[in-house]
């Protein structure tokens, strides 16, 4: 999900107007074979969530409560160089790292 600032945001509490990351763990780490950058990529995904809106009396929203219920990545690009496809690939995180195996789908 995006915030207010077009920021990917973690599944739970958001708030508009917060940046806030996705931690690791949460989304796969990526790699671009043609330049070697491991931390800037324009990712394509569809997701499919369930949630729980507050609003304040003064109109003001909060999500909480977040669930993915499903997500796919579509696409991964490049930002340093633009590459994308098979240039780029996925890390595979040991799971002492804290991570969780990731694919790209094609």
């Amino acid at each position: 999900m995006r915030d207010l600032f077009g920021t990917l945001t973690a599944p739970h509490d958001l708030r508009w107007g917060r940046r806030r990351s996705v931690h690791s763990g949460m989304a796969p780490r990526y790699r671009c074979t043609a330049c070697g950058n491991l931390t800037r990529f324009d990712v394509r995904a569809v997701r499919r969530t369930s949630s729980f809106h507050h609003y304040t009396v003064g109109g003001e929203l909060t999500v909480e409560e977040e669930r993915v219920l499903e997500e796919r990545v579509e696409w991964v690009g490049c930002r340093w160089c633009g590459a994308e496809g098979d240039a780029i690939q996925a890390i595979e995180l040991e799971p002492s790292e804290g991570g969780a195996d990731a694919t790209v789908e094609p």
